[in-house]
């Protein structure tokens, strides 16, 4: 119970309590760090040992600076749910999306308070880039902030400051009250925040392109965000965001910011070089991502998820109802059938009791003739009257069969009926070719003779309509 209940506090709570609390003064004291180890998210396991329920989640920037590739997911729907569930299923980091997504501060809120309890580091996106936006997004505690559309290093440095308190920048301070310092019970909120806030511009435009590894190398910046939907419309190519130029404008902006990288740890200098960061598309899927050396990866949007699995399941579900109509058609045809034993059943699959009347006919025949029944039952091949059989003969082209004993054919048929019997003796068929023949020419897929142009030939029926 103790450790399901640890295990459900807020990473921010935590780590105040730890510190702050006096009733946990005899727990050893836990600093958040970037050295801290990676939890396991493959064992979801509670268990009364575990040590590190009641230690900070690492940040991101300590796992990446670790050398971690993040996999991450854009929440659009702001439900809390969501985003627990995303969290659980194991996503390193989820993107609160409050630049195209419908919420706003008090629905990013509660987005955060789940995937905070899930232990799952958050990241907003920001409407736009400006002090005021960043200042309420901060104060609510995120893992780290995306700017939008950085087009330049001044932008870049401005960005940067709408994230750092005086005099190192413009944040407003409200740090003793906020819920980024646990309200003010985390006394190490204002020492730590800089070092743990992630900082993320994307770069999502033609212009901004052109001044990547600019924007790349401006102190505080830490990733570096492809924006290939938005890279595509300002490149006039909307409707086509996999253009051709569009992929290799992408590709020169990877290799600039990954040059830059290597560049920095060769030399051991101080100068700054962001990690990469994407979003994949369907033509460039987050595997291809990762393997092209990004550092952080979003592979999904979680309202694209939810359509994606709503029309698979409606078309399931469409497609079963079609199958359990023809099933229930069949069963009506059968209780029909069943109901009139008066009538002339042309193709005699309900009709048990027909004799073999042929002279000279032996037991084999009539042995042979009863598996034909069978299996033209067995095929569930329909039965009509003569009225309903010229009927479909005129108006739909159907070919009448008649599988009935050779004699009974002779004494009457309908016009245009072709006697399986008759059939057989121009061209031997199995019973199986004589129930397929059947249920394939009743319902009109193929006509009645075109297997046996010798039937025709030799004008056994003069009124035979092979249709």
């Amino acid at each position: 119970m103790a450790a399901a209940a640890a295990a459900s506090l807020s990473h921010l709570l935590v780590a105040a309590k730890l510190r702050t609390h006096p009733n946990l003064s005899r727990l050893p004291s836990r600093p958040i760090t970037t050295s801290l180890p990676r939890r396991r998210r493959t064992a979801p396991a509670i268990s009364a040992g575990a040590p590190d329920l009641l230690s900070p989640v690492p940040s991101l920037k300590s796992r990446l600076a670790a050398g971690d590739t993040l996999y991450g997911l854009f929440l659009l729907s702001f439900s809390p749910t969501l985003a627990e569930l995303a969290a659980l299923a194991g996503y390193d980091y989820v993107v609160v999306d409050m630049e195209h997504g419908p919420g706003g501060i008090p629905e990013a809120l509660a987005c955060l308070r789940a995937l905070d309890a899930a232990r799952t580091p958050a990241v907003l996106r920001l409407p736009e880039a400006s002090a005021v936006w960043a200042k309420k997004a901060l104060d609510l505690g995120p893992a780290g902030l995306m700017l939008p559309a950085v087009e330049s290093p001044a932008a870049a440095s401005e960005a940067v400051s709408y994230c750092r308190y005086p005099p190192r920048g413009v944040r407003g301070a409200a740090h003793p009250i906020v819920r980024a310092s646990a309200y003010g019970l985390d006394d190490s909120y204002l020492s730590r925040c800089e070092d743990d806030t992630l900082i993320i511009c994307q770069v999502e435009t033609a212009a901004g392109i052109a001044e990547v590894d600019a924007i790349a190398a401006v102190d505080g910046v830490d990733v570096v965000q492809m924006g290939p939907l938005d890279l595509s419309a300002s490149m006039g190519y909307l409707w086509d965001a996999g253009n051709r130029k569009v992929r290799a404008a992408l590709r020169e902006a990877e290799r600039k910011v990954l040059e830059a990288r290597k560049k920095v740890a060769a030399a051991a200098s101080d100068g700054n070089a962001a990690y990469l960061g994407g979003f994949a598309m369907q033509n460039d899927p987050p595997e291809q991502l990762k393997l092209r050396g990004y550092h952080m990866v979003a592979g999904a949007v979680d309202i694209a998820m939810f359509r994606k699995a709503a029309l698979d399941d409606v078309k399931r579900f469409r497609e079963a109802v079609m199958e359990i109509g023809e099933e229930g058609d069949e069963e009506e045809e059968e209780k029909e059938e069943k109901e009139n034993d008066g009538r002339l059943d042309l193709f005699n699959q309900t009709v048990e009791t027909v004799s073999w009347s042929e002279k000279g006919t032996d037991h084999r025949a009539e042995e042979e003739w009863k598996v034909k029944r069978q299996l033209l039952a067995q095929k569930r091949v329909r039965g009509v009257d003569v009225k309903e059989a010229l009927r479909l003969q005129k108006e739909n082209n159907f070919v009448i069969l008649d599988v009935r004993p050779e004699a009974e054919f002779k004494e009457a048929h309908p016009p245009g009926a072709i006697n399986v019997q008759i059939y057989r003796l121009i061209k031997e068929w199995t019973a199986w070719d004589i129930a397929r023949r059947a249920a394939f020419a009743f319902f009109g897929i193929f006509a009645g003779t075109e297997e046996n142009p010798e039937f025709i030939q030799s004008r056994l029926a003069s009124d035979v309509a092979a249709v």
